[in-house]
């Protein structure tokens, strides 16, 4: 999806909104642990809150651990998911602006491999990250193989336990990069691309109106596409993702 398009998507949900003083207060928020592309997000909220007034800090875990704390209310909320969510978590209020977006891209050892749609995965074993929500919905009834981290799923790919893997685009091409034999691999599609949105548990419903207006500003004013290209290109050394 092109920047321009997650745009345009956005505009259609976005309403006016009031934008009351919330200043001195300070929210712990959840996100996946070794997860490239939340570096987007997090600079995002860091400077949407900074806006406000209020500090926030951010607790890196396993995808499943971090979705219980933030919709157990032991944390504040999520850094971000993708839209929905709220439904089985229904303790998570779900902000409605777009603040990242994510693709679901498929690796291989086989450079020859070309995959289009979910449809096309269902001969080969799959390897996905634990607590992947898209990946794990996409994949349901398929031949998956579960791994707790990034690199212990590029290992497995490696190795030859599975045949491909199914992954947010960022986060396997950081890995990817980094690995000794990232060399062997390769991207074989994009199967779909996913708005993400920040949610916050339901005990701080109040700040929802505030958050919503100031990521609406800066979505507005270009501050989320250009601090995404930059960082997207830091990582992957692509800014066209």
């Amino acid at each position: 999806m092109k920047l321009r398009h997650w745009l345009n998507c956005a505009l259609l949900i976005i309403l006016p909104l009031s934008l009351p003083l919330m200043a001195d207060q300070q929210i712990e928020l959840t996100t996946v642990a070794n997860s490239p592309d939340n570096r987007v997000s997090s600079d995002v909220l860091k400077e949407a809150y900074r806006r406000l007034g209020i500090d926030i800090s951010i607790l890196k875990l396993g995808a499943s651990e971090a979705l219980q704390r933030s919709n157990s209310g032991s944390a504040d909320g999520e850094v971000q998911r993708i839209d929905g969510i709220s439904r089985n978590f229904s303790n998570l209020i779900q902000v409605p602006i777009p603040i990242n977006y994510i693709q679901g891209a498929v690796f291989s050892k086989n450079n020859a491999l070309k995959l289009r749609g979910w449809y096309s995965l269902r001969t080969f074993k799959i390897g996905l990250v634990k607590g992947i929500i898209f990946a794990e919905k996409g994949t349901r009834g398929m031949q998956v193989q579960i791994a707790e981290s990034y690199a212990e799923l590029i290992e497995m790919l490696l190795n030859d336990q599975v045949d491909l893997i199914v992954v947010p685009y960022i986060n396997g091409a950081v890995s990817i990069r980094q690995h000794p034999r990232g060399g062997q691999l390769h991207l074989n599609g994009i199967l779909e691309t996913y708005l993400l949105y920040h949610y916050l548990h339901k005990s701080h419903e109040k700040l929802v109106p505030a958050i919503t207006s100031t990521l609406k500003t800066m979505l507005l004013d270009g501050s989320i596409t250009t601090m995404r290209q930059k960082i997207v290109s830091d990582l992957t050394g692509d800014s066209s993702r």
